[in-house]
């Protein structure tokens, strides 16, 4: 050995991370009028020196003599190629590839091959070194080249190069695509294989964890900003979020059985795509561009994308942060019998583990980081205060309700004082879930807990359920997401649930989610009839809960992701929630229901931008307007962006509060303060709110 292992592992590497930058700069950049020769040249140079490496450590023999004289007559191939190159070529030359055209675009994918086989002899190098041990459980072929792939040394370099390209490209694309790039050198450099010391493990999923989702963030913020998309960065954002499943998935598999090669798969995919973004990509204006709401099947495939990092990663957290023990209560069944028994057990079994994953604290946790700052992005863009007020409250209700009462509450030492400790807790299937007899403070609970929603409903309509207390109110109301809620008029399925009428289809889905909730929870409770007949012939109660698992945490999603073909809240619009079915009597005869000032300037306007800011899709309320100047929809949830979309400050919501400053003699709201409020309104020659004298063409509302 001519030096230390790990001298010789960084020396190489900063050889090939200067090599591949600098032969890889002109392509990445698009110079006008590069010749890409002496790229080739540098890469068939560094394949030379990695061979010589090789040689040098592995001794003379047939194949690293081979592997020399291979690479010796790449690097001639590349100095003949290159031998008419003395000074920079007048673009005209036809001999001389340019930065465009199908010349350049074979040139580009000679030099990317070059560069592949400089990191895979880079890897030989660790592997002779020893710098690459085996990975365990596999084949000897494919624990060497996995062993190579997971090599601290190789993620070290395969980071570096990706950083460099990142840099490379600024001029190309945007800033937050660039910070999506260079996210990938951040979760190479994060594996848990990168550094063996104490806390590495946890510390890596952490940090992996918090840069994937501040990149949905990103993702989804820029999809907000940027209705329409070229082809090479609709690709690449779908890319992404695949290349971040493959690395939340391999930290997760790597942690709970020791299988690395899904992470070794994700770390060659990572490095491809990112090769790939900066190098062949066109620059982000370049090219036809869509708009995205219009292409569903892409939303819809990036929703899902999006959905299983943040199932992995919260699977990960869960695995780190709690332990194995975060499974223990999962009755899991053994396979064994025939292959039809093993087949149900195997599927019993991973339905209860997605259960039980989608029910977790660390994948709440993991959601709420991400839709959070969507709707903390969205409260600065509001104008109206008390829209600032509720999506904070939402906010807050989320991180309290759904996260830290049911997960963590009853470890804090406030849940040691007696009178709290005895306070019966209800999670989010609210009294569905039990699994035991009723007992007297559970069946308390349950009923108060129906009885407050009911009593909040009729002072504030669904918005105290729908848009404050449910977790979709903060899945939904985020700045991209609130974005989709044309998908309810565009798409063939929302358009059936459209309006402030229950629908056949709304009360057929409403009336199967209330009584099969209800029913499987009454089985559950009485514990009348198995749901599994294991191989041995023992029958499992305990499965009878696990519908009741799936409906709330597992439906639910796969109703969200499918926001493209059902639209926005569409566990609102479809009846597919059984809290907001039940609800819709106290909505009825509730104090909601919203107002206009003057029925005349809706009867003029032509823009109807209350009903295209509806995320419900209640699109009739203009002519509720038009004829009554209010309007009542039990299917509203109050989400209030139709009284901020109204551009002359028209509309108002009437509920218990507005009630009582009638009771008391005060003002009622005025428009909204702003720019929307008092837009001048030529085509609206209207008598007053009071029926007075009236205005002129050209007036205001008044302020």
């Amino acid at each position: 050995m001519i030096m230390d292992t790990d001298i010789l592992a960084t020396l190489t590497g900063a050889l090939v991370v200067a090599a591949i930058s600098l032969a890889l700069r002109p392509a990445v950049q698009r110079r006008p009028g590069w010749d890409p020769r002496l790229g080739v040249l540098a890469l068939g140079a560094l394949w030379v020196g990695l061979a010589g490496v090789v040689l040098s450590v592995a001794g003379p023999s047939v194949p690293t003599l081979l592997l020399v004289a291979g690479s010796s007559a790449v690097l001639a191939g590349c100095a003949l190629a290159a031998r008419s190159r003395t000074a920079p070529r007048a673009p005209e030359r036809a001999d001389a590839p340019s930065a465009h055209g199908p010349a350049a675009g074979r040139w580009t994918l000679g030099l990317l091959a070059l560069a592949a086989g400089a990191d895979v002899l880079f890897g030989v190098v660790l592997r002779l070194v020893g710098a690459a041990p085996a990975a365990p459980g596999l084949p000897p072929e494919s624990a060497a080249v996995v062993g190579v792939v997971l090599a601290p040394a190789f993620l070290g370099v395969a980071g570096a190069e990706v950083v460099a390209w990142a840099l490379l490209a600024r001029g190309r694309f945007d800033y937050r695509l660039r910070l999506m790039l260079v996210s990938q050198a951040g979760l190479l450099m994060l594996s848990p294989t990168l550094l063996a010391i104490h806390g590495w493990t946890v510390g890596s999923a952490l940090a992996g964890s918090a840069l994937a989702i501040a990149m949905f963030v990103v993702a989804l913020q820029y999809l907000y900003r940027t209705k329409q998309l070229s082809g090479s960065v609709s690709h690449y954002l779908v890319a992404w979020t695949a290349g971040a499943i493959l690395i939340a998935a391999g930290w997760f598999l790597l942690d709970f059985d020791g299988s690395a090669v899904v992470l070794g798969v994700a770390v060659v995919f990572q490095l491809g795509l990112a090769m790939f973004a900066a190098v062949v990509a066109p620059p982000e204006n370049a090219g036809e561009r869509h708009a995205w709401l219009l292409r569903p099947f892409w939303v819809f495939l990036f929703l899902v994308l999006t959905f299983l990092t943040e199932f992995f990663l919260g699977a990960l957290l869960d695995l780190e942060i709690a332990g194995r023990g975060f499974v223990e209560y999962i009755p899991f069944v053994r396979p064994s019998g025939s292959s039809g028994a093993v087949a149900n057990a195997l599927v019993y079994n991973g339905l209860w583990f997605a259960a039980a994953i989608l029910a977790s604290a660390w994948f709440l946790v993991a959601l709420g980081f991400t839709m959070g700052p969507l709707v903390a992005l969205k409260i600065r863009e509001t104008r109206e205060r008390p829209q600032k007020y509720r999506l904070g409250l939402t906010i807050a209700v989320y991180a309290i309700a759904a996260v830290y009462i049911p997960s963590f509450a009853s470890s804090t030492p406030l849940m040691n004082i007696p009178a709290l400790a005895s306070l019966p807790v209800i999670g989010w299937g609210f009294g569905l879930r039990a699994g035991g007899p009723f007992e007297a403070g559970i069946s308390l609970a349950v009923l108060m807990m129906y009885l407050g929603v009911g009593v909040l409903t009729v002072l504030f309509g669904r918005k105290a359920l729908c848009s404050v207390m449910c977790g979709a109110a903060l899945m939904y109301q985020g700045t991209a997401i609130h974005e989709m809620r044309q998908f309810n008029q565009t798409s063939k399925v929302g358009r059936y649930f459209l309006g402030s009428q229950l629908s056949t289809a709304y009360v057929v889905m409403s009336g199967v989610a209330v009584v099969s909730l209800f029913a499987v929870s009454l089985l559950a409770l009485l514990r009348l009839l198995p749901a599994v007949q294991v191989a041995n012939g023992e029958f499992d109660t305990s499965a009878l809960p696990l519908p009741i698992e799936l409906y709330f945490g597992g439906l639910w999603f796969v109703m969200f992701v499918s926001t493209p073909y059902v639209g926005t809240y569409n566990c609102a619009t479809t009846g597919f929630c059984h809290w907001g079915t039940l609800s819709l009597p106290f909505a009825k005869v509730g104090l909601f229901k919203l107002k206009v000032k003057d029925r005349k300037v809706c009867q003029e306007c032509t823009t109807f931008d209350c009903a295209k800011a509806c995320p419900v899709g209640l699109v009739d309320m203009p002519l509720y307007f038009r004829t009554t100047g209010e309007y009542r929809s039990t299917k509203c949830c109050g989400v209030g962006d139709c009284v901020g979309a109204c551009p002359y400050g028209n509309m108002y919501h009437q509920d218990v509060r507005l009630w009582l400053r009638r009771r008391l003699g005060r003002s009622e709201p005025s428009a909204p303060a702003g720019a929307r409020g008092g837009v001048p309104l030529p085509m609206v020659r209207s008598t007053g709110a009071d029926g007075g004298t009236p205005r002129p063409a050209g007036a205001t509302l008044p302020p």
